[in-house]
């Protein structure tokens, strides 16, 4: 065998398992979510226990009012979204919920009550791209933090809602790790306060 066929060789196994690297999942771990004005709030999460949606839990009126909001931070839109949530509950618009789902692909929030006794706070992480996220949670158990981004998104992006913010952020950092900017990561943490990302891996 010659000195280029096993070269070819070399390097088709090599890449060969690269591939097999990339297509591997992205870990993911139970996530823990964060209570705005006392109430559970999953965003890109969905509740780990058996749940039922009751009702929207805002109206589409007040979506409209908040998205074209672009003075307040996402921080005071997500509280006033929650109080708004709660005045529907006082006022009998809306049933009693133990929290609120926030679809925002969808552009959708809604009430749910649990079905059975159980941790409020405990959920199941969404993804992003294949990426786990978690924003407005933070992940049950150890984890390793392999760097730090500040807000990249496009300016397309800027112009649009949060959930295209997100998409934006989370696909220019996984062409940064395509590109060996930063490091294999498996689950980013997004902080609301400045939507700066935390790259993460699982043991």
């Amino acid at each position: 065998m010659d000195k280029m066929r096993i070269t070819m060789l070399l390097l088709s196994f090599c890449f060969g398992v690269s591939l097999m690297v990339q297509a591997q999942p992205r870990k993911a771990a139970p996530a823990r979510v964060e209570k705005i004005e006392g109430v559970p709030l999953f965003v890109y999460a969905l509740p780990a226990a058996g749940y039922e949606v009751v009702g929207k839990a805002v109206t589409a009126g007040h979506l409209i009012k908040l998205s074209v909001d672009e003075v307040s931070s996402v921080e005071e839109k997500t509280a006033r979204l929650v109080k708004a949530a709660l005045a529907r509950w006082e006022k009998g618009k809306v049933p009693p919920f133990d929290g609120i789902i926030v679809d925002l692909d969808r552009e959708k929030v809604l009430a749910f009550r649990l079905k059975e006794q159980g941790d409020t706070l405990m959920a199941k992480v969404l993804r992003q791209d294949s990426v786990p996220v978690y924003f407005y949670s933070h992940p049950v158990g150890d984890y390793v933090v392999v760097d730090t981004l500040a807000a990249d998104y496009s300016l397309w992006a800027q112009r649009g809602l949060l959930y295209d913010k997100i998409r934006s952020m989370i696909s220019r950092t996984l062409k940064k790790e395509e590109e060996g900017q930063v490091p294999h990561f498996d689950a980013v943490i997004i902080d609301p306060a400045d939507l700066s990302e935390v790259l993460i891996r699982f043991p």
